[in-house]
């Protein structure tokens, strides 16, 4: 292999040691951000929220209720504070409530948590809901 070629070739596993290192170490920071979750399972069941790298509480929410957090500060794409499971009876998920890269537009997140994943509410010109798939 060249001198050229080797450098060329160096150059390129450093750029992307640094394009990987910087997603790793990626920061959001947020002034004031409501999320709030409201169960809207069908079957009249209970559901447990858990989103441990915010808060260490377990909260039950019977039907039509919710829970809201109101968070301020830096968002480490490391550890997310609002990946969240949830709990209902025979079901166990995952959902990161809260996204910087997709959720950039949202300083008050409504989430309508069905079985079948989590669901967003749009209140701007659009009104309407946008449902995710569980992590």
């Amino acid at each position: 292999m060249s001198l050229f070629a080797r450098n060329v070739s160096i150059l390129w596993v450093l750029m992307l040691f640094l394009s990987s290192a910087n997603n790793v170490m990626a920061v959001t920071t947020v002034d004031q951000l409501l999320i709030e979750a409201t169960n809207s399972l069908d079957g009249n069941l209970d559901l447990t929220i858990s989103c441990n790298n915010i808060d260490p509480a377990h909260h039950l929410l019977r039907p039509g209720t919710y829970h809201e957090w109101i968070y301020s500060g830096d968002i480490p794409s490391s550890k997310p504070p609002f990946l969240c499971s949830f709990q209902w009876q025979g079901a166990s998920h995952l959902f990161n409530m809260y996204d910087p890269r997709q959720d950039f537009d949202c300083e008050e997140c409504h989430w309508y948590i069905k079985q079948s994943g989590p669901c967003r509410w749009y209140s701007g010109t659009t009104r309407t809901y946008r449902c995710s798939k569980w992590n």
